[in-house]
């Protein structure tokens, strides 16, 4: 099977943004008050608390603007899905998508053992891997922390990897956490649990696999578990070409479930024994060739 080009995902930027990095008016050639202004709003909108919900007369109040100013700019960032009503009255907080867009800390050193398994998985299927800690928030419920993903030559995968929803149900990871965590941390932000349809719960529990898709992706999921414990959840996603042939959705099926196995597997014994003609072969080339499961079997 044909593999990509692995690249990078794009970089973060710090915040505040370097004094080099303004945003200007291409006509005047000043700094756009109105956008430094809604960067503003967003930046005071994470300080006063990125999980809570906050009355406009408060972000007014620390970003220094008038409150009928800061109504539009917090309307205009509803408008783009980075910022969302609260329950009360004049209040707003940040989605998942304005967190992450704010989110300045240094990712931590990805393990090795995790970039190795999702290389091979991706080299494997020639799609958009990755790796996802599931873990949960007072105010915001379940969640998913992207911890590394491996991405194609194809800049319109490189966010859809991040299956970063606001409603989980609508994500391959989303749903396999959904249907493999236990019930006290599939809550969401108003602390009830977030039904999932019957169906998608019976596909998951019998197949060990999750699926979604948007009008341009799809995407399969499944749980990495440590004994009886979901420890994170591993998603391949590509465009919905790559998921036409029936036999090739039920291969990626495979190499995705092998993949979570791997995580916990025992490394491969380097023991060298001889064969009955009396060749070296290892340990792990004794068992491989001793069993040989069907890729097409889900």
């Amino acid at each position: 099977m044909s593999t990509a080009t692995l690249e990078p995902g794009p970089p973060r930027l710090p915040w505040p943004p370097p004094a080099a990095l303004v945003v200007t008016d291409p006509a005047e050639g000043r700094p756009n008050q109105s956008v430094r202004s809604g960067l503003r709003v967003l930046r005071v909108l994470h300080e006063l608390g990125p999980y809570e919900e906050h009355q406009v007369a408060e972000i007014a109040e620390a970003a220094g603007l008038r409150g009928p100013h800061v109504s539009r700019l917090l309307g205009a960032a509803v408008a783009e899905r980075v910022a969302e009503r609260g329950d009360r009255h004049g209040a707003y907080r940040l989605t998942r998508a304005g967190r992450a867009l704010l989110d300045v800390r240094a990712p931590g050193p990805v393990h090795p053992r995790i970039r190795e398994v999702l290389t091979t998985l991706h080299e494997e299927t020639g799609l958009a891997v990755a790796y996802h800690q599931p873990g949960w928030r007072l105010g915001t419920g379940l969640l998913l922390e992207l911890v590394d993903a491996l991405c194609p030559a194809h800049p319109d995968l490189h966010h859809a990897v991040n299956q970063q929803h606001d409603n989980l149900r609508h994500s391959a990871a989303g749903r396999a956490a959904l249907v493999c965590l236990p019930p006290g941390m599939t809550t969401g932000p108003d602390d009830r649990p977030i039904p999932v349809p019957a169906a998608i719960r019976e596909s998951v529990a019998s197949s060990h696999v999750a699926a979604s898709r948007t009008p341009s992706t799809q995407s399969l999921a499944t749980c990495v578990r440590r004994a009886d414990a979901v420890v994170a959840v591993l998603t391949v996603l590509g465009h919905t070409a790559a998921f036409t042939e029936p036999l090739r959705v039920q291969e990626y099926a495979v190499l995705l479930r092998r993949a979570a196995q791997r995580f916990t597997a025992p490394p491969p014994s380097t023991a060298v024994t001889a064969d009955a003609r009396g060749l070296p072969r290892t340990a792990h080339h004794q068992k491989a060739a001793a069993s040989r499961p069907d890729l097409y079997a889900v």
